[in-house]
C-alpha cells in the first residue's frame, strides 16, 4: 500500500513545468499480490493535469520477480510528457540503478504509459527496502507546446497579473533598459535598478566606478552567453527557462549556471541548481557534480555525490572514467572521503535488523489495502485513485 507522500517538490517554470513527486511503499504489504494487480498512488498534478502512478509488484503480466510502474496523466486533448522513475537507497540518496526515462504523448485514448521489467523484486528488496519500506521517485515535465491556457478569473473586475510575467516582458522588449552586457559577441540588455535589487554584485558595480563613469557596455569573459541569459531570466522572473533543446545537457548547463549564481551571489538561483543537479544525479554526472561541490564548498550537494559514488556498483563504474582517476589524482582527500562513506555504509547494512522475509511470519493483509485495482488500469477514472493517501494533492 501507499503509506503517505512524505515529500513532494513540483517547479513551474515559464517554458516548461516539473514535478518530482516521493510515494512511500509497503514492501511486506505488497508481495502477495498477484500479476496484474496495481497499487494507485495519491494525484498529484503537473500543468494543471492530474496523474497518478500505477505500482504493478508483480508485473502487469504474468511475470516472475517482476516490477512494472505506469504514469497516468488524466488529460482532456494530447499532452507529451517526459517522465522517468528511479527508487531512494536505504540513505534517501537517489541511484541512477533501476532508473528510465522517456516521452510519450498522452490523450484519453491512451492516458498511460509505463515500464515493464523496470526492477527485480529481489533487487528492489536487496537495495532500497529499509525497514520493510521503499521510496519510488516519479519526475514528470511537460513543455511549453503542451500547456493549456487557464482562464483568468475576475476578482471585482480585475484580472489577476503575474509580477513574473510582467518582469520577463520587460526583459524581452528590453524597454527602457539602460545597461547592455557583451560576451562573446552577443549582446544582452538589461536593468540596472532590476539586477541591483537582486545581487549585491551586481549593486556595487552600479554604484561604484561604473557610475561615476556612466559605462554603458560591459564585456564579461568568464560566463557563456547561454549561461547568463538563463540568469538574467531568473532574475527578472524567479524562474528557469527551458534549456531542454540545447546541445549541452541539462545538468552541465545547470553547474554552469551555479557558478554563475555564485559569482553574483545570487543565493536563491544557487539553490535551485544544487536541487537539480542532486535530483538528476547518475554515474555521468556525480564527478562533474562533486568536482563543483568541492570547488564551491557545497557541502549537501557534496555528501550527495559521495555517498552516491560510495555505492559498490556505482565505483566499479565510476573508477574506469579517467575523469574520475583524474579528480582523485588531483583531489586526494575525496578519495579518502569516498572510502569513509562506503565503510559508514557497510556498516549501516551490517547494523540493519532481519527484514523478516519468512512467508510464515507474514500473510497477506488486506485491512487497508484498498488501493488495488484488479485489471491493468489502462481505463481508470480518478474515482479509482486511493481517496485515504490522496490528502494534500
Amino acid at each position: 500500500m501507499v503509506l503517505n507522500e512524505p515529500n513532494t517538490v513540483a517547479d513551474c517554470l515559464s517554458m516548461v513545468a516539473t514535478a518530482t513527486h516521493h510515494f512511500k511503499f509497503s514492501y511486506m504489504k505488497t508481495k502477495e499480490l498477484t500479476a496484474g494487480k496495481s497499487i494507485r498512488s495519491p494525484t498529484f498534478s503537473v500543468a494543471g493535469h492530474n496523474c497518478n502512478i500505477l505500482y504493478y509488484p508483480q508485473g502487469l503480466l504474468n511475470e516472475a520477480n517482476s516490477i512494472d510502474l505506469f504514469l497516468v496523466i488524466h488529460c482532456k486533448s494530447a499532452v507529451t510528457a517526459s517522465f522517468g522513475f528511479t527508487f531512494l537507497n536505504k540513505h534517501g540518496v537517489p541511484t541512477s540503478k533501476a532508473c528510465d526515462r522517456a516521452t510519450f504523448i498522452f490523450s484519453p485514448e491512451r492516458n498511460n504509459y509505463g515500464f515493464r521489467d523496470i526492477i527485480k523484486r529481489s533487487d528492489l528488496k536487496a537495495d532500497f527496502v529499509e525497514g520493510d519500506y521503499f521510496t519510488l521517485v516519479c519526475s514528470v515535465t511537460i513543455p511549453s507546446d503542451s500547456h493549456k491556457e487557464v482562464p483568468k478569473q475576475l476578482v471585482n473586475g480585475v484580472v489577476p497579473f503575474s509580477i513574473n510575467e510582467n518582469f520577463a516582458e520587460l526583459l524581452e522588449s528590453k524597454e527602457m533598459a539602460d545597461i547592455t552586457f557583451e560576451i562573446d559577441g552577443e549582446l544582452f540588455a538589461a536593468h540596472k535598478l532590476v539586477l541591483s535589487a537582486r545581487s549585491p554584485v551586481f549593486k556595487a558595480e552600479f554604484s561604484g566606478r561604473m557610475a561615476e563613469s556612466k559605462m554603458k557596455t560591459i564585456k564579461i569573459k568568464d560566463i557563456k552567453p547561454v549561461t547568463f541569459k538563463a540568469m538574467l531570466h531568473f532574475i527578472y522572473t524567479d524562474s528557469l527557462p527551458d534549456m531542454s533543446d540545447k546541445d549541452i545537457p541539462i545538468v552541465t548547463q545547470v553547474q554552469h549556471l551555479y557558478k554563475a549564481a555564485d559569482i553574483y551571489l545570487l543565493d536563491g538561483l544557487k539553490a535551485v541548481c544544487e536541487d537539480m543537479i542532486i535530483r538528476n544525479i547518475s554515474v555521468d554526472t556525480v564527478i562533474s557534480s562533486l568536482a563543483l561541490a568541492e570547488e564551491h564548498s557545497c557541502n549537501e550537494l557534496k555528501d550527495v555525490c559521495l555517498d552516491f559514488a560510495a555505492m559498490p556498483e556505482n565505483l566499479i563504474r565510476l573508477a574506469l572514467k579517467a575523469e574520475y582517476v583524474e579528480l582523485m589524482h588531483y583531489q586526494r582527500h575525496l578519495l579518502e572521503e569516498v572510502g569513509n562513506h562506503a565503510a559508514a555504509a557497510a556498516a549501516n547494512n551490517d547494523g540493519d535488523d532481519d527484514d523478516g522475509t519468512n512467508d510464515e511470519d507474514y500473510g497477506t493483509d488486506d485491512e487497508d489495502d484498498g488501493t488495488y485495482d484488479e485489471d491493468d488500469g489502462t481505463d481508470d477514472d480518478d474515482e479509482d485513485a486511493d481517496s485515504s493517501d490522496d490528502d494534500d494533492n
